[in-house]
């Protein structure tokens, strides 16, 4: 159930259950690498579970992404790779791999 907290709350619920990054305020922006949506604390989706506990999941319909999958805008190598469409990469073969084995076949 997706749950409907006081902003101070909501905050408390940010801090308590992402334990990758801090949560100063609800500005503070994250930016997630599966969909590549921007997105800050008040937009982040909250379920209750029950027995006071929470998760936190991407606000971005059809995103399954949690807390771990998230960074700080700002990180620069990672926002490359996110430019590069990683995903689509990360499932070809790598070609220096290759290139090297077929040179080794050739040493004299």
């Amino acid at each position: 159930m997706i749950a409907h907290l006081k902003l101070n709350d909501r905050l408390s619920v940010l801090r308590a259950e992402d334990r990758f990054r801090n949560w100063r305020s609800l500005d503070d922006e994250r930016l997630c690498v599966v969909c590549k949506r921007k997105f800050n604390g008040r937009q982040v989706e909250i379920r209750r579970l029950g027995n006071r506990k929470y998760e936190l999941h991407c606000p971005t319909h059809g995103c399954k992404s949690v807390p771990h999958l998230w960074i700080y805008p700002a990180t620069p190598l990672v926002v490359y790779v996110l430019e590069l469409d990683w995903y689509r990469v990360a499932g070809q073969e790598h070609r220096t791999s290759g290139s090297k084995a077929r040179a080794e076949d050739h040493s004299v």
